[in-house]
This record gives C-alpha cells, structure tokens and sequence, in this order.
C-alpha cells in the first residue's frame, strides 16, 4: 500500500517536472472559465488552468488541469490529471486518471487505471473502470463495474457494484468501516485488516476467499501518514496559488521581479518579522486591551506565511521554465511555475531534521518581498 501512494505522489512530481519539456508543444489554456464546445477537438495535450474548466469536445491526447471544477463530458484519448475542488467525469477517458480533489464523481468509462486522493469519491451505476482502482478517498462509495483490483485507504468503503478481480484494504490505516451491499459482486478474494467494522450482506456474491488481515504495528503505518501530510500540504497551497494567480497575475508578477532585485534586502526584512511578530504577538496577549490586536495580528502572520510560500515557488517555477525555454516566459505560464515550484520546495520541507529550517528561510524570503511590496505601493 505504501509503495502504491509513493508511486502515486512520484506521477504527480514527474509530471510537474516534465511539463516544462512538453507544455510549449500542446495547447495552453488559462481563463476564469475554459469551455471546450462539443465538436471541437483539441490536438495533443491541453495543459489548463481556470475556476471552471467543462469539457464537452475530444482532447486528443492528455488533459493536465488546475482548476476549481473540472467536468469531463467529451472524450479524452490519453490521461487526466487534475487537481481541483470538484471533478466530475461523465464522459470518456481512454488512458488513466490520477486526481487529486475534494469530491470526484465517475459516471463515464475509464479505459485504464484510476488514482484519487481526497474527500470523497463516488463510482456510479454506469461508470466502469477497465483496470484498477486505488482510492485514498476519506469515502469511497462503488457502485458502477470495476474490472480490475479495488484497494487503498479510506474511511468509509460502500460497495455495491462489480469487482472483476480483488478488493483488498488490508494495509489501510484508515479503512474502519465496509458495508458491502446484496447486489455486491467481487469475483477475487476479500481482504481487510482486523480493527475494520465490516458488513456483508447475505446475498453479497465473493467468488475467493474472505481473510481477516492482522494490522502492522502503528509504527510501521507513519510512512503512509506522513505522504498523506505531504499531499495535502501540497494540494493545499495549490489551491491557495490557484485562485491567487485568478486574482493577481499583475502583482505575483512584480512580486516575481522584487524577488529578483532584492534578494538580500527581502531576506533580512522577512527574518526579522519572522522573529519580532510573535513576540509582539505574546506581549498583547498579556494586555487585555491589545488582545483584539493579538488575535488579528497572528491571524495575519499566518496568512502573510503562507503566501510567501507561494510568492517563492513561483519564482522558482517561473527561473527553470525561463531556463528551458527563453522564447516562452509569459505569464500565461504562471500556472506550470506554480506547480513546479510547490512540489520542489514540499519536497525540500520533508527532508527530516531540516526541512522545518529549509520551511522558515523560504517562508522569511517570501515575507520580506511581500513587506517591500506593500511598502511600494503604499508609497
């Protein structure tokens, strides 16, 4: 199972890293709303970032998207890869999806593999996965036909379709409850670990075996937990990054050329906020007067934090696109310097022992530039 999620996080890091070498040969799309009409189709891959991106044409090849809402009614021929709030997918997709959102319903067919992280996901009556199933849904409700192996980490697990071949959370540090219906068809082996509450229906049909898995030691399960951390820290602040690019491209640009010309200055400014806020902060704290101020204080620090993370990773991201292609550093590419950014630095934050220093020299960088912008502007 921990090998599973690791590979999973290496597609969604491969595919930040590798963007850069194949996004200026596909067709880029950034807008507050992106609609591909039905009878349209795109050639190759569509790289897209919106609030609300809808589907109902052909892509020829992958779809890589960020997006608040993400609708699939037409046909995709190669993958899907998405972050975003919602996902839903009612169309065709002929290679794999491995998304990342909050919920995803699949009502349509998937051809190969299907890989989600996030809150809650739904396979409906209709929808059929050809290969495999690996759900890190906190709720996985099955009610469509799955052909392949079903297995993963959740919560909550409903099933009440077909499974061609095994359905097995024995590894799952999460799975606690699975309610398989009578209509519930599973032609391989049963598999789930021991502290699960599990109910099978009288007419449940399980063509294998149904074994009790005894769970690993705790302690052998904070690998698995400690991915978990990661991917959402990472989905997180994409999100955050999302709907600041939407908002501000003009700022995060000057921003980017802030970072550029004073480095240094920015640096010196942010390490000292970093250290002065939260002793200000305990000092109002102990008046009754200046609590109000404390608390709106922390509030924003905190905010002010995370956003340096951001205003840093596009920098970064924006540095090595300009660095493999010079002819194409438009800020229509924000987007791509966003998701390489995040994922080079949550990849640096995780190292054990330095990561939480490597997390506050970025995060008092990001902050100092932010200090001298607003400070400009304000001038």
């Amino acid at each position: 199972m921990i090998k599973a999620f690791k590979l999973f996080l290496a597609v969604f890091a491969i595919s930040a890293f590798v963007l850069p070498a194949s996004v200026f040969a596909a067709e880029i799309k950034s807008s507050e709303n992106l609609h591909i009409p039905q009878g349209e189709t795109i050639e190759g891959n569509l790289y897209a970032a919106s609030n609300n991106i809808i589907i109902d044409g052909d892509i020829a090849g992958d779809l890589i998207a960020l997006a608040k809402s993400i609708t699939i009614n037409g046909r995709l021929e190669g993958d899907l890869i998405a972050l975003a709030q919602n996902i839903t997918v009612n169309g065709e997709i002929n290679g794999n999806i491995r998304a990342i959102s909050n919920t995803a319903i699949l009502s349509g067919l998937v051809a190969r593999n299907v890989n989600f992280i996030g809150n809650n996901f739904s396979v409906g009556e209709n929808a059929q996965i050809n290969w495999d199933l690996l759900t890190g849904a906190l709720n996985t409700d099955i009610k469509g036909i799955i052909k392949g192996n079903v297995y993963g980490n959740s919560d909550t697990v409903s099933l009440s379709g077909k499974i061609g071949k095994n359905f097995n959370f024995s590894n799952s540090s999460h799975a606690q409850r699975i309610n398989i219906s009578p209509e519930a068809n599973i032609n391989g082996d049963l598999y789930y670990n021991e502290e699960t509450e599990i109910f099978i229906a009288e007419n449940a049909n399980i063509a294998g075996k149904t074994e009790i898995i005894k769970r690993e030691a705790t302690n052998k399960n904070q690998p698995s937990r400690n991915i978990w951390s990661f991917i959402y820290k990472v989905f997180a602040i994409l999100i955050i990054g999302l709907v600041l690019i939407s908002l501000g491209k003009k700022h995060l640009s000057e921003l980017n050329t802030l970072i550029q010309e004073k480095t240094g200055k920015a640096f010196v400014w942010g390490f000292l906020a970093s250290l002065i806020t939260p002793v200000a902060v305990i000092i109002l704290i102990f008046s009754i007067i200046g609590i109000p101020l404390a608390l709106i204080t922390a509030i924003l620090w905190i905010i002010l934090f995370c956003l340096a993370k951001i205003v840093v990773a596009l920098f970064i991201g924006k540095y090595l696109l300009a660095k493999l292609n010079k002819e194409n550093t438009s800020d229509k590419n924000l987007i791509f310097s966003l998701i390489i950014g995040v994922v080079i630095l949550y990849l640096f934050f995780a190292i054990p022992y330095v990561g939480w220093l490597l997390s506050f020299l970025v995060s008092s960088l990001g902050l100092g530039i932010i200090l001298i912008y607003l400070k400009k502007i304000n001038s």
